[in-house]
């Protein structure tokens, strides 16, 4: 190999390994120990670490570092590093770094001492660790990570120093090799997720971590894209950021979800383009990891900072969160109130450049030297005069306190701030009384400790509280001296019944508590007012005997009402977003409106609470009923009722616009009288309209009632009744379409079945009642009689008048016939041309001859002249009378044909008679 040759194998290795440096989650850096050296390096990490540019790094790397080392730790790192350099053992220790931004970080540094190629060159070759999130690879992985930083490391020094000729390019070349070899199997052992892709996406290396964490082999994977491991939403996005890669942005960092083996999950990728002499894009190199959990917590984290925040800036103290440094991270709005000045004053600032503490500079030296003490773990506590709004003096009690973090160390400080300026001459005389309960110092450490709510101090063995402050009245309603000087029985009738059991034997609960252990507790108390209210009680060991059992409880009760509130209504919006649901389903599943209704309305009483709630539908005329309606037991049904007082009102526009009428207290409404009236025979104190519009068209109103008392509704229980009345109106919709169907199928199912000429039933609803009838008399063996009968000498009439007067005539005898045979179950049929047809289910042979001699009688009496007749003057008929008890000896069929030949022998006798036989089976 020539010389040049040498030098481009040499030169492409250290490209290809400051590459995978780069990669590592970690700044890299080598570091001289004599300033005169050129061999400097420092990894591009450092821009995300402490928001610096490598290229704007000083190459004296210890001195910049330690510009950057938190004033706390500064003597102990100098330390560590000069200890290392005089024996030769590794550097590791962990410190605080401050960003460019100012944030405070914690990392671990862990390096080794090298000597470079030239023998005289001393150099620090190691990795520095974000471990501020306590989520750092193990120890073994930073130290494998660090021996081959090192040794790559040590290869671009010597790659540096090219006088050592071939010597240095066999080395460079073994060092390659095996730096190759162990690089990879640190990258197949990495618990991060790495891979490797060609510019159309293909994988042409992944890890082993990144196999198990897909749940894939590595021939699954390699030659494939990675489009099908990611989530299908995040695609696009993905896609975009990776192809927005090039040479001025080679570094793209990504959070998206992935198909993972266990399902959907969240990861951070930083996806670096490596590129050839030519600026193109020739391979990417991609590092995961997992932030599911930290996604989760993220979340939660948001949730529960709105909640804090809302209660942070509620507090009547000034409050302030501040780093150990004294730079603000938030202060709340009572804080920025007091001082006239807003959030991006004083946010990011040190605390006494702030507005309140420029009054002095003693008062800013002041508070510098109480923060380094709070820094250092100590509770500091003194009153200052401060600046306020308006330039105004003002005096107050301050206090900084410290928050361990679950190392001990101290995470954050918390200051807060009482104007005590108008209470400033009465605390001087009350001085001498203060100094002497400054001698129970135990006292005042555990009220500290407790919430600022009510304070009591408890005697188990009076069984009475002996101390209680004014927080009593605001919180209860009772004063200090009545619940001290109450009878324990009383006390206890102010606990609610389900909750009585906490005043049973209460000196057993403290038995087992530990010296400042506390005891948190929740329940409900009245009010002295009437209401029940919800309490927390958090309490501690105050006193003790000789033998150690408790004898007084310190504690504190907060007034929990509202959180409680706000979870039942929690719970209640969820009730409402399944009622939805369910209304939903049962308008899916079921076509019988009156069903949905009456299960709306009950649903929607039993989520609301509410008194009653009822569906009005709404008569074009502007009448109307009541479609369904759930009352609770105290309350009469008014279904029977036809008006309900909100429907008196004529102007309906807004509700034809679906806008709600929503009445907290109708007292407060300017109704007329004769509507209050109504609205008191109904009990209604407070109401929900919610217009139920199928289509355009007003169908009704969707009302909920409190009848008890006045009630301020929430505005999702409004928007939870303009949802179900949505559904109530897709219902309405449905079950109109579904009777107009059925009344269609209805009339089309009569058509098929009655005779167009006569308007009776035709031949084929003959055949079809016939058959049905006598299988049902067949079964409960009782007679079935059928008349068969025609118009004598017909065609002789029609030959005379002609067939339109044959038509009527037919009309005018079918007419005759439903006045004669009335009975439901009875059947009159046109059975063809001129012949007729009557089915008699339950008739013997006697009421059937009856019935034909009163239809022979009918048509006599119609008078209708027939003058071809040689039987009379006008139109007669002859019938043939059959009955029969249905057998399996004879079949319908057989029915007829008998009737037909009664008919037959009627007509041979002479016309205008009736003939009837009697068919008997044999046994």
């Amino acid at each position: 190999m020539s010389r040049k040759q040498a030098q481009e194998k040499l030169s492409e290795a250290e490209q290809k390994y400051r590459t995978l440096v780069e990669q590592i989650p970690g700044v890299v850096y080598i570091s001289p120990i004599n300033t005169t050296a050129k061999e400097a390096y420092i990894s591009p990490q450092v821009q995300q670490l402490l928001g610096i540019a490598a290229e704007d790094w000083n190459p004296a790397f210890l001195n910049s570092w330690l510009d950057y080392t938190h004033p706390d730790d500064r003597d102990r790192y100098w330390q560590a590093v000069n200890t290392a350099i005089a024996t030769g053992e590794p550097l590791r220790i962990e410190y605080r770094l401050i960003r460019r931004d100012g944030r405070t970080i914690w990392v671990r540094n862990q390096a080794n001492l090298v000597l470079c190629a030239d023998g005289q060159t001393q150099v620090l070759q190691g990795l520095v660790f974000d471990i501020s999130e306590q989520q750092a690879a193990p120890r073994d992985v930073y130290d494998e990570l660090l021996y081959e930083t090192q040794r790559v490391a040590c290869f671009f020094v010597r790659a540096a120093s090219r006088r050592e000729g071939v010597r240095l390019r066999k080395q460079a070349e073994a060092t390659r090799q095996e730096s190759e070899a162990r690089y990879r199997t640190i990258l197949e052992d990495q618990t991060e997720l790495i891979a490797r892709t060609l510019p159309d996406g293909t994988f042409t290396f992944v890890n082993e971590a990144f196999c198990r964490f897909f749940g894939l082999k590595q021939e699954e994977i390699i030659a494939q894209h990675y489009k099908p491991v990611v989530f299908e939403e995040d695609r696009e996005r993905v896609f975009s950021l990776i192809n927005s890669i090039s040479l001025e942005n080679p570094v793209v960092t990504i959070e998206n979800r992935v198909i993972a083996c266990q399902g959907v999950r969240w990861t951070q990728w930083i996806n670096r383009g490596i590129f050839d002499d030519q600026g193109t894009l020739v391979e990417l190199q991609s590092v995961g990891r997992d932030i599911t959990d930290r996604k989760q917590i993220e979340e939660a984290l948001s949730e529960n900072e709105k909640k804090l925040r809302a209660i942070f800036n509620q507090t009547i103290q000034c409050v302030g969160l501040l780093q150990p440094n004294g730079v603000v991270l938030e202060a709340n709005q009572t804080a920025l109130d007091c001082g006239g000045i807003t959030r991006e004053e004083v946010v990011g600032k040190p605390f006494w450049e702030a507005k309140w503490w420029t009054i002095s500079p003693n008062t800013q030296a002041q508070l510098k030297t109480a923060i380094a003490a709070a820094a250092n773990g100590e509770s500091i506590r003194y009153e200052v005069e401060v600046w306020g709004k308006d330039d105004r003096v003002m005096t107050i009690d301050f206090s900084l306190r410290p928050i361990f973090d679950e190392t001990g160390r101290v995470a954050l400080l918390i200051s807060e701030g009482r104007d005590i300026s108008e209470f400033q001459a009465a605390l001087r005389e009350r001085h001498k009384a203060e100094e002497a309960l400054r001698s129970s110092q135990d006292f005042l450490q555990k009220v500290a400790n407790t919430v600022p709510n009510i304070l009591y101090l408890f005697d188990l063995l009076q069984g009475t509280s002996i101390y209680l402050n004014e927080k009593s009245v605001t919180v209860l309603g009772y004063s200090p001296e009545e619940i001290c000087q109450a009878d324990p029985q009383w006390l206890m009738n102010c606990f609610h019944p389900d909750d009585q059991h906490l005043c049973y034997n209460v000196p057993s609960r403290f038995v087992n508590l530990g010296d400042n252990e506390v005891l948190s507790t929740e329940y409900r108390f009245r009010h002295k007012d009437g209401e029940w209210r919800w309490l927390n009680t958090r309490e501690v060991v105050f006193a003790r005997d000789v033998s150690g059992t408790p004898t007084q409880i310190l504690g504190s009760v907060e007034d929990i009402s509202t959180r409680k509130q706000a979870e039942a209504m929690l719970r209640q919006q969820a009730e409402g977003e399944r009622l939805i649901t369910e209304v939903t389903q049962q308008i899916r599943q079921s076509l019988k409106l009156e069903e949905v209704l009456n299960t709306t309305v009950n649903s929607i009483r039993k989520c609301l609470g509410s008194d009653s709630v009822a569906i009005y539908q709404l008569e074009p005329d502007g009448s109307g009923n009541f479609a369904a309606e759930s009352l609770g037991d105290d309350y009469p049904q008014r279904l029977e009722l036809t008006m309900h007082p909100f429907s008196i009102k004529r102007d309906f526009s807004h509700y034809y616009q679906g806008l709600p009428t929503v009445l907290h207290d109708i007292q407060e409404s300017d109704f007329s009288a004769d509507l209050f009236e109504l609205l008191q025979l109904y009990q209604i104190k407070a109401a929900i309209i919610v217009p139920i519009l199928n289509g355009e068209h007003l169908w009704g109103l969707l009302i909920a009632h409190q009848c008890a008392a006045p009630r301020y509704w929430q505005a999702f229980e409004v928007n939870l009744l303009q949802q179900l009345a949505s559904q109530v109106a897709i219902a309405i919709h449905q079950s109109v379409l579904y009777q107009q169907v059925q009344a269609a199928n209805e009339e089309l199912k009569r058509l098929a079945t009655l005779d167009g000429l006569t308007q009776i039933a035709n031949r084929r609803r003959f055949d079809e009642y016939l058959e049905i009838e006598w299988h049902r008399l067949k079964r409960e063996q009782v007679p079935l009689s059928l008349i068969l009968f025609d118009v004598d000498f017909f065609k002789l009439y029609n030959d005379t008048y002609g067939h339109l007067a044959g038509d009527d005539c037919l009309r005018q005898l079918a007419s005759a016939l439903k006045n004669i045979v009335k009975r439901p179950a009875d059947l009159v049929a046109r059975y063809g041309g001129e012949e007729f047809a009557v089915i008699l289910p339950n008739t013997e042979i006697q009421g059937a001859i009856n019935v034909a001699q009163t239809i022979r009688q009918a048509v006599r009496n119609l008078v209708i002249p027939h003058a071809q007749s040689s039987v009379c003057d006008r139109v007669t008929v002859s019938l043939g009378v059959v009955s029969i008890v249905p057998n399996c000896e004879i079949s319908p069929l057989g029915l007829i044909n008998a009737a037909d030949k009664a008919l037959y022998i009627a007509k041979q006798q002479g016309r205008d008679r009736v003939y009837a036989v009697c068919v008997v089976t044999p046994s």
